[in-house]
């Protein structure tokens, strides 16, 4: 009973902390937005706690919890798909490098593999939930963030490019999880983000 009870907590405490984060990146109010958070934090909870239990498909449970994040951004933030999709990537990306930062500075002599359902792995995601939050709220509190008219693309070929190069990183990065090889995570949870960030800058400049 206990590590059901502790992984959706920690987990969702963990899914909500990123959630805010990366609606803080792009400059949207968190505040509207955390009860249908919390309700898709349970669901994308839920279905990895199943998928662990399969190892051949614990590798799946990244992406799909990403895929379930732009369909929240765009149904009930209300952002076209193609941004959904860039903030979703770029907020669990971000999510993601800041827990392995943590992880390699605190954790570095704890087993990887006995995370996921080990005291040090719910305090991994304890801690790096406090850092995720802290940054959401210097984010939102100085205005710090991008901001982009969420229903511009400027050509066509910038929606094949980017749909593309999202379904790429959702591929990549099952691959990557799958490998368990923290190198290549971080290698290309770089990639992913310097070039959606590259992208964001891009198209706020043009539009000022």
């Amino acid at each position: 009973m206990w590590e059901p009870t502790r992984f959706l907590l920690f987990s969702t405490l963990e899914t909500m902390s990123a959630f805010a984060l990366m609606l803080a990146i792009f400059r949207i109010k968190v505040r509207k937005y955390i009860w249908p958070g919390l309700f898709m934090s349970l669901l994308i909870n839920f279905q990895s706690y199943l998928m662990r239990e399969e190892a051949s498909m614990s590798a799946l449970a990244p992406a799909l919890s990403t895929i379930l994040f732009i369909l929240l951004i765009t149904t009930v933030v209300k952002v076209p798909v193609m941004w959904s999709s860039i903030i979703a990537i770029v907020g669990t990306f971000s999510y993601t490098v800041v827990q392995t930062v943590i992880l390699f500075s605190f954790f570095r002599g704890v087993d990887t593999s006995t995370l996921a359902t080990s005291v040090e792995g719910a305090a991994l995601q304890a801690a790096t939930s406090v850092v995720a939050i802290g940054v959401t709220y210097f984010l939102l509190k100085f205005k710090i963030g991008f901001t982009a008219d969420f229903e511009k693309f400027r050509f066509k070929w910038e929606h094949i490019g980017v749909a593309a190069f999202i379904v790429f990183s959702l591929m990549a990065s099952t691959v990557m999880f799958y490998l368990d090889n923290m190198l290549l995570v971080i290698a290309h949870m770089a990639l992913a983000v310097g070039l959606f960030l590259y992208y964001a800058i891009r198209k706020e400049r043009d539009e000022y």
